[in-house]
């Protein structure tokens, strides 16, 4: 396998035509500094145990089961109730705002190409910090909280920043459990539609996702018939790492996304050279 996979041709074309869109994953926030699911998951549970909210038996107990990926959601989920909702999503901001991070060469790389809008699930500030040197502002940024906004934007075919779990400069829009999410999707059949639009009439790029993700997971269920019903071809940069060829079978057949499988090598450098690749085939 060749460490740096040639670009799709279809891709650029998207891109050329202005009917690209980029789906940016944890992984780009993790490669800054910010905390994995893993991470986020202990510290909230020692905070938790610090003041007094859970007991030795039961910070212990939920530090043994957090090393199971497939055990996030119901953590998370368990930890909202424990701190009560408002409290979880404050201390999730308080663990993003201690951590000072500065946008990476792979976000400096992104703005260089012309994606129409980015989608995130990823709660920091790196993405539109990054597009300040480009725009010389910020950046417009809706969560699920602003559908009508977020409706009009696309429309108007404006860039924005659509963070779809939340952003840190409004704690009450953070979600990170399966309830919550399924409370603002299924409660929000508007926000659903637009989700569902996008995925049908755009071309996605996916950087800095993994199917191990939990948040990648509700987002892709949740639009699953969105998918099946798309003739829309996306793509996904992954490790080979991160995804076998079932997997990656999996991801076309049900999702209508291209897995582009790279090699990679300590801190993921092949990530920012196909973003390099790219900017090179645009016109």
């Amino acid at each position: 396998m060749n460490p740096i996979p040639k670009v799709p041709k279809e891709l650029i074309d998207s891109l050329n035509k202005e009917r690209c869109a980029s789906f940016v994953g944890a992984g780009l926030s993790i490669g800054a500094g910010y905390p994995n699911w893993q991470q986020l998951l202990t510290i909230l549970i020692d905070h938790a145990a610090s003041q007094g909210i859970i007991g030795a038996e039961k910070q212990n107990e939920l530090t043994d089961l957090v090393v199971a990926p497939n055990k996030w959601l119901m953590i998370a989920q368990e930890l909202s109730d424990l701190y009560g909702r408002s409290q979880f999503q404050s201390e999730i901001g308080k663990i993003f705002e201690e951590k000072k991070a500065n946008p990476t060469k792979v976000h400096r790389l992104m703005i260089k190409i012309p994606f129409q809008f980015i989608l995130t699930t990823n709660y920091d500030q790196l993405i539109e910090n990054a597009y300040v040197s480009k725009l010389h502002s910020i950046p417009k940024i809706f969560t699920h909280q602003d559908t009508a906004d977020f409706a009009d934007a696309l429309w108007r075919q404006d860039f924005f920043i659509l963070k779809a779990h939340g952003d840190l400069q409004k704690k009450t829009s953070i979600i990170l459990t399966e309830k919550d999410y399924r409370t603002v999707v299924y409660a929000a059949p508007g926000y659903r539609a637009l989700l569902s639009a996008i995925f049908t009439t755009k071309t996605i790029l996916f950087l800095g996702v993994s199917l191990s993700d939990p948040e990648i997971q509700l987002l892709l269920r949740s639009l699953h018939d969105a998918f099946q019903g798309s003739g829309q071809y996306h793509y996904a940069l992954i490790s080979d790492e991160d995804f076998s060829a079932t997997e990656a079978a999996h991801w076309r057949k049900n999702y209508n996304v291209h897995c582009i499988r790279y090699k990679p090598s300590h801190n993921h450098p092949e990530l920012a050279q196909f973003l390099r690749e790219i900017i090179k085939g645009l016109h």
